[in-house]
C-alpha cells in the first residue's frame, strides 16, 4: 500500500505513514527508512532541537485507510476520512442480516469488509460509492444463489 506524506511541525525529515489496513500493523518512516520503535504503536522521530519525539498511531475509524498520528498532543491526519455518504452506503450489506439469517450474515460480512478496503483506496467519491452499491448488489445475488442451491437441495 503506498505511503502517506506527514507534515508534522517540529521533525526532521520526511515522515510517511506506511499503513497494513489487513493487520494493523501500519508504521512510520523518516528519509525511506522505518523509524525506531518506542513502544506499543509509537515511533521516536527526531525533532528540530535534536531532542527524540515520540510519535503515537491512534486506532483506525471505521471506514478510514489509515491510523491518526499524534505528536506532542497534537493529531495528524494523513488522509482525510470518508465523507458520511461512503459510510453509509458501505453498511448497506448489513441488512441482508435481517432477512437472510446466519448466510445472510456471512455473506454481509465479507461484503462490508470489501467495501472497507474500497473506503481506504484513493478512488474518487463517487467511484467509491459506484462500487460499494455494485459490491452491496453482489452480495444480495451471492446470497439468493446459495440460499437457492441450500433450499432446492433440502
Amino acid at each position: 500500500m503506498a505511503s502517506h506524506t506527514l507534515n508534522i511541525p517540529g521533525t526532521t525529515g520526511r515522515v510517511e505513514l506506511v499503513p497494513d489496513i489487513w493487520w494493523g500493523r501500519s508504521y512510520l518512516t523518516v528519509g525511506g527508512s522505518k523509524a525506531p520503535s518506542a513502544g506499543k504503536r509509537a515511533f521516536t522521530l527526531q525533532g528540530t532541537d535534536g531532542r527524540p519525539v515520540v510519535a503515537t498511531l491512534g486506532r483506525t475509524a471505521l471506514f478510514a485507510s489509515v491510523p491518526p498520528v499524534e505528536v506532542n498532543g497534537e493529531t495528524h491526519l494523513a488522509v482525510e476520512p470518508p465523507p458520511l455518504v461512503v459510510r453509509i452506503i458501505g453498511m448497506l450489506p448489513i441488512i441482508l442480516v435481517t432477512f437472510g439469517g446466519l448466510l445472510g450474515g456471512l455473506v454481509a460480512a465479507l461484503a462490508i469488509i470489501v467495501n472497507f478496503r474500497v473506503a481506504g483506496s484513493s478512488l474518487s467519491t463517487g467511484a467509491k460509492i459506484g462500487v460499494m452499491i455494485a459490491v452491496a448488489a453482489a452480495a444480495y445475488v451471492v446470497w439468493l444463489v446459495i440460499g437457492g442451491v441450500a433450499a432446492a437441495s433440502l
